[in-house]
C-alpha cells in the first residue's frame, strides 16, 4: 500500500470568484501540490498542480495544467467527458464516494458511488434519490473480496447541489496548429451539498478534521500514430486505480489563513 500524503487545507478570509482564472490572493498564498505523477511516482509529461481552500460556505479546489495543445470533446455526454482530457475529483465518505470530471470546455461528468456493504435497507442511502429500481445505476466491481474490487453502484443521475465550475484556457481551444500554454479549473463545493458524504463529520469542518480527497488529471497522448489516455495524480495510486478510497490524499482542515504557517507536509 502506498504511503498516504497529508495536505493542510487553510481557511481563507478572501473572496474566491469561481471563474477558472485562479488569480485571487487566496490562491497565490495557498500551498500547491508537487507536480503530479503516475502510479509509479514518475512525473507527469505536462506540469500539473493543485491546491485547496475553504471558508464557511464552500470547499474550493484549483488545478493548473500545462498543455501544448488544449483539446476537448464537444457535447455534454458524461461518458465522453470521462474519456476526454479532464481534471477529476473524488470526495470520499464512509462507504461512498463522489466523482467529478471536468473537461476543457467546462462540460462535467458526475457519479455517486455506493459500496454494496453501505447500501442497507432502512439505511441512510435507502432513499428515493438512490432507488436502484428507478435510477438503474451501473454495477461495478465485485471481482474479488478486496475493498477496491467489491461491488458498488454508480449513480450517474446525481448532481452535486450548488456545485460551481470555472474553466480558463491559455491558448486556443481545439486549434491544432498553434502552441497553447495550458488550462485551469476552479471548483466550489458547498458544504450543504456534502451532507450525503459527511456522515458524522461537522459541516463546515472543525479544525483538525480530515477528509479523503482524490485529485487526478486524465490526459490523451497522441504520439507517433498512437493514442492513449494516461492518469496523473497528486500521490501515487494502487496500480493506477483511482477507485481505492483509502489511498487518496488526506486533507486536514485548518482555520489558519494560507501563508501564515507551514502548510504542506507532503
Amino acid at each position: 500500500m502506498n504511503k498516504t500524503v497529508r495536505y493542510v487545507c487553510h481557511r481563507t478570509e478572501d473572496a474566491v470568484d469561481v471563474d477558472g482564472h485562479l488569480q485571487e490572493e487566496a490562491w497565490a498564498r495557498a500551498p500547491r501540490s508537487p507536480r503530479f505523477g503516475d502510479h509509479t511516482g514518475r512525473r507527469s509529461l505536462f506540469d500539473t498542480r493543485a491546491a485547496m481552500l475553504w471558508d464557511d460556505q464552500n470547499f474550493y479546489m484549483g488545478f493548473w495544467m500545462e498543455d501544448r495543445d488544449v483539446c476537448g470533446a464537444q457535447g455534454e455526454d458524461p461518458l465522453s467527458v470521462r474519456q476526454d482530457n479532464n481534471a477529476g475529483v473524488l470526495l470520499v465518505g464512509r462507504g461512498v464516494y463522489y466523482e467529478l470530471a471536468v473537461n476543457p470546455l467546462g462540460a462535467t461528468s458526475e457519479m455517486f458511488h455506493i459500496w454494496k456493504e453501505a447500501y442497507q435497507r432502512g439505511g441512510r442511502y435507502d432513499v428515493p434519490e438512490f432507488d436502484l429500481a428507478v435510477h438503474r445505476p451501473e454495477v461495478l466491481g465485485g471481482g474479488s473480496n478486496s475493498d477496491y474490487r467489491a461491488m458498488r453502484w454508480a449513480f450517474s443521475h446525481w448532481r452535486f447541489p450548488g456545485l460551481q465550475v470555472g474553466v480558463q484556457v491559455e491558448g486556443t481551444l481545439n486549434k491544432r496548429d498553434d502552441i497553447d500554454q495550458g488550462w485551469s479549473v476552479e471548483l466550489a463545493f458547498p458544504w450543504e451539498g456534502l451532507k450525503r458524504l459527511a456522515d458524522a463529520q461537522s459541516l463546515p469542518p472543525a479544525a483538525g478534521d480530515v477528509w479523503r480527497v482524490g485529485l487526478v488529471r486524465r490526459q490523451i497522448i497522441d504520439q507517433r500514430a498512437s493514442r492513449r489516455q494516461v492518469l496523473w495524480t497528486w500521490q501515487p495510486l494502487v496500480e493506477s486505480n483511482m477507485h481505492v478510497p483509502e489511498t487518496h490524499l488526506e486533507v486536514e482542515f485548518s482555520r489558519v489563513p494560507p501563508g501564515e504557517s507551514s502548510a504542506n507536509s507532503a
